[in-house]
């Protein structure tokens, strides 16, 4: 006789759902690094001149280009952050308005 003639069997279910997710952010987060190293790697020989105020600037575009993606992410990542903390906030008055 078996020792688990008896006892109920179990079944564990995966969410399959949040793993494909993952799988594709991280596939398409892979593509667009891909893209933004070849686009640096174009532009190593062109010199791209800026004007900002009273300042003038003359740097290779590619470090032109991750400059800009430097900041363009850190603006997203404040903005992301910002709009967080104004959701909280609302969350929380409505709590206390209940």
């Amino acid at each position: 006789m078996s020792s688990t003639q008896g006892q109920p069997e179990v079944q564990v279910r995966r969410d399959r759902g949040s793993d494909s997710q993952g799988y594709a952010k991280l596939i398409v987060a892979a593509v667009i690094a891909v893209l933004i190293i070849v686009l640096v790697l174009q532009n190593t020989k062109e010199d791209w001149r800026f004007h900002i105020f009273l300042w003038w600037f003359s740097l290779p575009a590619s470090v032109m280009l991750v400059v800009l993606l430097i900041c363009g992410f850190l603006i997203g990542m404040v903005s992301s952050a910002l709009l967080r903390r104004r959701k909280k906030r609302e969350l929380k008055r409505r709590v206390r308005e209940m």
